[in-house]
Protein backbone atom coordinates (compact mmCIF):
# COMPACT_ATOMS: atom_id res chain seq x y z
CA UNK A 1 0.00 0.00 0.00
CA UNK A 2 1.50 3.74 -1.20
CA UNK A 3 0.87 6.07 1.70
CA UNK A 4 0.95 9.47 1.01
CA UNK A 5 -1.77 10.90 3.08
CA UNK A 6 -2.74 9.87 6.64
CA UNK A 7 -5.79 11.19 8.93
CA UNK A 8 -5.41 10.52 12.66
CA UNK A 9 -8.80 10.32 14.18
CA UNK A 10 -10.08 10.19 17.99
CA UNK A 11 -13.15 11.11 19.53
CA UNK A 12 -13.15 15.24 19.99
CA UNK A 13 -10.26 16.13 18.00
CA UNK A 14 -8.77 18.49 21.02
CA UNK A 15 -6.20 15.75 22.23
CA UNK A 16 -5.25 12.38 21.16
CA UNK A 17 -5.54 12.89 17.38
CA UNK A 18 -3.73 16.35 17.10
CA UNK A 19 -1.11 15.40 19.21
CA UNK A 20 -0.42 11.86 16.92
CA UNK A 21 -0.92 14.14 13.87
CA UNK A 22 1.70 16.39 15.10
CA UNK A 23 3.85 13.34 16.40
CA UNK A 24 3.58 11.77 12.85
CA UNK A 25 4.24 14.85 10.82
CA UNK A 26 7.94 15.83 12.89
CA UNK A 27 8.93 11.60 12.17
CA UNK A 28 7.45 11.61 8.63
CA UNK A 29 7.63 14.98 7.00
CA UNK A 30 7.16 13.71 3.19
CA UNK A 31 3.68 11.94 4.52
CA UNK A 32 0.20 14.67 4.74
CA UNK A 33 -1.17 14.26 7.90
CA UNK A 34 -4.12 16.14 9.39
CA UNK A 35 -6.68 14.93 12.23
CA UNK A 36 -10.21 15.08 12.98
CA UNK A 37 -13.36 13.40 15.35
CA UNK A 38 -16.39 11.13 15.55
CA UNK A 39 -17.96 13.49 17.58
CA UNK A 40 -15.35 16.89 17.31
CA UNK A 41 -15.36 19.71 19.32
CA UNK A 42 -15.79 21.37 16.09
CA UNK A 43 -13.20 24.83 16.27
CA UNK A 44 -12.32 23.98 19.87
CA UNK A 45 -9.05 24.33 20.87
CA UNK A 46 -6.58 21.93 22.53
CA UNK A 47 -7.72 21.73 26.51
CA UNK A 48 -4.15 23.17 28.30
CA UNK A 49 -2.68 20.20 29.03
CA UNK A 50 -2.55 18.93 25.42
CA UNK A 51 -1.52 22.90 24.22
CA UNK A 52 1.21 22.40 26.70
CA UNK A 53 2.64 19.46 25.86
CA UNK A 54 2.56 20.21 22.16
CA UNK A 55 4.41 23.40 22.76
CA UNK A 56 7.04 21.64 24.74
CA UNK A 57 7.42 18.92 22.45
CA UNK A 58 7.39 21.42 19.33
CA UNK A 59 4.85 19.75 17.51
CA UNK A 60 3.31 22.95 15.63
CA UNK A 61 0.03 23.06 17.20
CA UNK A 62 -1.10 26.22 18.36
CA UNK A 63 -3.84 26.94 15.45
CA UNK A 64 -5.40 23.33 15.62
CA UNK A 65 -9.10 23.80 16.09
CA UNK A 66 -11.13 20.24 15.99
CA UNK A 67 -12.81 19.35 12.92
CA UNK A 68 -15.54 17.12 12.22
CA UNK A 69 -14.87 13.30 10.48
CA UNK A 70 -16.71 13.53 7.21
CA UNK A 71 -17.20 11.04 3.96
CA UNK A 72 -14.54 13.24 2.03
CA UNK A 73 -11.72 12.95 4.63
CA UNK A 74 -11.77 9.49 4.69
CA UNK A 75 -12.30 9.09 0.75
CA UNK A 76 -9.07 11.40 0.67
CA UNK A 77 -6.94 9.96 3.06
CA UNK A 78 -4.91 6.64 2.46
CA UNK A 79 -4.38 5.14 6.05
CA UNK A 80 -6.77 6.16 9.01
CA UNK A 81 -5.59 5.87 12.54
CA UNK A 82 -7.77 5.72 15.32
CA UNK A 83 -6.97 5.75 19.29
CA UNK A 84 -9.96 3.17 20.37
CA UNK A 85 -11.61 0.10 18.50
CA UNK A 86 -14.66 1.65 19.32
CA UNK A 87 -13.87 4.24 16.67
CA UNK A 88 -12.97 1.93 14.37
CA UNK A 89 -16.27 -0.18 14.01
CA UNK A 90 -17.95 3.22 13.71
CA UNK A 91 -16.16 4.68 11.24
CA UNK A 92 -16.75 1.12 9.44
CA UNK A 93 -20.26 0.95 9.69
CA UNK A 94 -20.82 4.36 8.75
CA UNK A 95 -18.37 4.44 6.32
CA UNK A 96 -17.90 0.88 4.80
CA UNK A 97 -15.84 1.91 1.81
CA UNK A 98 -13.03 2.89 4.07
CA UNK A 99 -12.83 -0.40 6.30
CA UNK A 100 -9.56 -1.62 4.48
CA UNK A 101 -7.64 1.53 5.55
CA UNK A 102 -8.19 1.88 9.42
CA UNK A 103 -5.86 0.91 11.73
CA UNK A 104 -5.18 1.03 15.62
CA UNK A 105 -2.56 3.52 16.37
CA UNK A 106 -1.12 1.12 18.78
CA UNK A 107 -1.85 -1.83 15.25
CA UNK A 108 2.28 -2.50 16.30
CA UNK A 109 1.61 -2.93 19.87
CA UNK A 110 -1.17 -5.39 20.15
CA UNK A 111 -3.80 -2.92 19.18
CA UNK A 112 -5.21 -1.91 22.60
CA UNK A 113 -6.78 1.35 23.20
CA UNK A 114 -5.09 4.39 23.63
CA UNK A 115 -7.43 5.65 26.49
CA UNK A 116 -8.89 9.59 26.09
CA UNK A 117 -7.44 12.00 28.28
CA UNK A 118 -10.34 15.03 28.02
CA UNK A 119 -10.68 16.12 31.67
CA UNK A 120 -7.77 13.91 32.81
CA UNK A 121 -4.99 15.84 35.04
CA UNK A 122 -1.59 16.37 33.60
CA UNK A 123 -0.26 12.90 34.59
CA UNK A 124 -3.08 10.82 32.63
CA UNK A 125 -2.14 13.75 29.83
CA UNK A 126 1.92 12.45 30.11
CA UNK A 127 0.98 9.05 30.19
CA UNK A 128 -1.60 9.20 26.85
CA UNK A 129 1.21 11.06 25.23
CA UNK A 130 4.20 8.51 25.75
CA UNK A 131 1.80 5.56 24.60
CA UNK A 132 1.42 7.70 21.55
CA UNK A 133 5.21 8.62 20.67
CA UNK A 134 5.58 5.04 20.70
CA UNK A 135 2.82 4.12 18.37
CA UNK A 136 3.21 6.82 15.99
CA UNK A 137 7.32 6.17 16.06
CA UNK A 138 5.95 2.75 14.88
CA UNK A 139 3.97 3.77 12.08
CA UNK A 140 6.60 5.98 11.08
CA UNK A 141 9.28 3.81 10.76
CA UNK A 142 6.74 1.83 8.33
CA UNK A 143 5.19 4.49 6.77
CA UNK A 144 8.92 6.76 5.85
Amino acid sequence: MNVQRVLCVCTGNICRSPLAEGLLKRAAPSLTVSSAGIAAVVGGGMPAAAAHIAEREALSLEDHQGRQLTQELLRTSDLVLVMEAGQKRWITSQFPESSGRIFMASHWRGGEDIPDPFRKDDTFFQKVFTQLVGCIDDWARRLA
